[in-house]
């Protein structure tokens, strides 16, 4: 299957909406995968991470760690075919 990582809020595209816009693209991607006939499950959540180089010379990749991240993955894992789960700290930071 198909599993995509999508971060807002990386400078300097910050806005301080970051956390509604995720949840609405997340909307977006439910209408888009029911089109499709495709299943999808969502999980946002807010929080520092690090994102940057990770690896040696050898391999090198471009890569998001951190706990919300971890906890975003878990949320997808038990969200609903086509829902969307969202942790607190999104929830108490959406605008509308």
């Amino acid at each position: 299957g198909m599993l995509f990582l999508l971060v807002f809020g990386l400078p300097p595209l910050v806005h301080t909406d970051d956390p509604t816009r995720a949840v609405l693209s997340c909307f977006e991607m439910v209408k888009t995968f029911e089109r499709f006939k495709l299943i999808g499950r969502f999980g946002v959540t807010t929080g520092r991470s690090y994102c940057g180089v990770c690896g040696s010379a050898q391999r090198m990749e471009y890569t998001v760690l951190g706990d919300p991240v971890n906890l975003s993955a878990r949320l997808m894992a038990n969200a609903p075919q086509g829902g969307i789960l969202i942790d607190e700290a999104t929830t108490r930071l959406c605008t509308r």
